[in-house]
């Protein structure tokens, strides 16, 4: 931890002031010593946010993303919550939701799983112990799964046949979603979360969309759904997607999407100075032209490649701007790095830092199915900010101490 940070607004350097403010734990990190201790605040851009003006929430979710060093911090557990959530995932990935809990501090139990990919499953089974592990969702006995309390999932946005139907779960059948239906019909969870790209909602004229809106209220379900951009929920990244939510109708509760946070990141949150550019990720700077960013965007375009043809691949963006969004195809942007005063492409442990994972996250497989796999996967970030609007009974009941400043 750096000695001398300051980190109230207002507060004059050297003068030795102390300020108390009441900040709520949010982020477990492990120190070098071996010590489990948990965050209150966080220097976002060489100040302290003014936390006592955000709500909990926002409170949580800042200090959920933001994990810079912190002086002299008065740390306290958490008290355990007497409720587990039980949690089975489909078309899993490397596990976002799985990582969202953990983050957020939620009591679960991993009860299963379903990803086809072999590198997802590895890397998957790497970071996460499920009860059940299975590879391909069509073979499945769903009744054999293990119960439920919610269940996250997504799938590859498939056209059905809307000629003499009127939409509901047989409409769906042949498609990959109607597997993941059949596993909410079989379980009868008292949630989901569903993730798709937001061209679902206009594909095939909307006749997709209107049909698994249909099977959702044949299984009895109540959704509210809307199209997240994860730059607004702390990752430093353009990217929407349309998020479906549904409880159970017999359960008495309401459910409200998260607001926006008044702080969008850049990519600069997640560039360590400490950490070596090795060679194999600076560019060619021959073919570089500067240009001006707009001013008005959030992904500023500093310069392109003059020699290469399509838009995404001539940008050069500033890290003091947000990424573009993060692709299976592996992230093919590439930044001048205004920390390091480089043009150089991003390493996959930064990569990982935008899509939520951050450093403790384990890839037992090659850079290039890194890549894939970050670009396939939910970003964290939103997962964490549903989850405590869906589930705010079962985050850690943390009592808010005090955050003395240093002398």
């Amino acid at each position: 931890m750096k000695k001398g940070t300051h980190m109230n607004r207002g507060t004059n350097r050297g003068q030795g002031s102390k300020k108390r403010a009441h900040i709520r734990v949010a982020h477990e990190r492990k120190m070098p010593n071996g010590k489990i201790v948990y965050i209150k605040a966080v220097i976002v851009n060489k100040e302290l946010l003014d936390f006592e003006k955000l709500s909990i929430k926002e409170r949580v979710k800042y200090c959920l993303y933001f994990s810079a060093p912190i002086n002299n911090v008065e740390y306290s557990n958490p008290k355990p919550t007497t409720q587990t959530l039980l949690f089975g995932t489909a078309f899993s990935g490397i596990g976002a939701p799985e990582w969202a809990l953990k983050q957020l501090g939620i009591e679960h139990t991993n009860e299963f799983m379903v990803e086809i990919d072999k590198n997802a499953r590895k890397t998957y089974l790497a970071n996460f112990t499920p009860k059940q592990a299975y590879e391909d969702i069509t073979k499945i006995d769903y009744n054999t799964l293990n119960d439920i309390d919610i269940f996250f999932f997504g799938s590859p946005c498939q056209s059905f046949s809307m000629q003499g139907k009127r939409g509901g779960l047989e409409d769906t059948r042949g498609t990959l979603v109607y597997n993941g239906l059949q596993i909410i019909k079989a379980k009868q969870p008292k949630y989901f979360v569903y993730e798709n790209v937001k061209g679902m909602l206009t594909h095939d004229k909307g006749n997709t969309f209107k049909v698994i809106k249909a099977a959702f209220d044949e299984l009895n379900y109540k959704i509210q759904y809307k199209v997240l951009n994860a730059k607004n929920y702390g990752s430093p990244q353009n990217r929407e997607r349309l998020f479906i939510v549904g409880i159970r109708k017999d359960i008495n509760q309401t459910f409200e999407f998260p607001q926006p946070l008044s702080y969008v990141p850049c990519v600069n949150n997640i560039i360590k100075m400490d950490e070596p550019i090795t060679d194999n990720l600076l560019l060619d700077t021959t073919f570089i032209v500067p240009k001006v960013p707009n001013p008005k965007t959030d992904i500023k375009i500093v310069a392109e490649f003059s020699n290469l043809k399509y838009a995404s691949d001539k940008r050069i963006c500033s890290t003091e701007g947000i990424s573009p969004c993060l692709t299976k195809g592996g992230s093919k942007t590439r930044f001048y790095d205004t920390k390091h005063k480089l043009y150089r492409r991003l390493s996959e442990k930064e990569l990982s830092r935008i899509q939520g994972f951050g450093d403790e996250y384990v890839f037992p497989v090659a850079n290039t199915h890194i890549k894939e796999q970050l670009g396939n996967s939910m970003a964290v970030q939103v997962m964490q900010s549903l989850l405590t609007n869906l589930v705010p009974h079962l985050l850690p009941n943390i009592q808010e101490e005090t955050l003395i400043q240093a002398a």
